[in-house]
């Protein structure tokens, strides 16, 4: 993918898969929300979650952003994660982009009273890219929406 096919399919709202790297070495994936921002993807997360300690002890992740049904696209990114405690002003960005506008402000004030989070912001050192509705051969064999 081009660097603009990239920022249109991350402005797209699939769901992210975030790896972490748990202390005996083993991955540890999650599905999140994500906003790709100013050459950076960003994801809120439980303050406390296992994610979050994971990258306390080793920052480096990767995330997978594709989708399920034909012609498959995607993305990894390999990169850095840091941890920003103030997230409260991306927080109606993100979620904005998976929860519907007449319920917006119920989530958001659900998860900010029951749930305290972090902001990820995930510094891309590598992306890997695939389209496949570029190869000729596949988009006729597997038409638009099959799985």
């Amino acid at each position: 993918m081009s660097n603009q096919e990239i920022v249109d399919f991350l402005s797209e709202n699939n769901v992210a898969r975030i790896a972490t790297i748990k202390p005996d070495k083993t991955p540890q994936v999650t599905p999140v929300w994500y906003l790709w921002k100013n050459n950076q993807l960003l994801v809120l997360v439980g303050k406390n979650s296992v994610k979050v300690k994971n990258i306390r002890k080793n920052n480096n992740v990767a995330v997978t952003i594709d989708t399920s049904s034909a012609p498959e696209k995607g993305v990894i990114i390999e990169g850095k994660a840091e941890i920003d405690e103030s997230n409260k002003d991306i927080q109606r960005r993100i979620c904005q982009r998976y929860v519907s506008p007449k319920d917006l402000d119920k989530y958001l004030n659900y998860a900010q009273t029951h749930h305290s989070s972090v902001l990820l912001k995930i510094h891309p050192k590598k992306m890997i890219t695939w389209d496949y509705s570029k190869d000729t051969f596949l988009s006729k064999i597997r038409p638009k929406g099959s799985t």
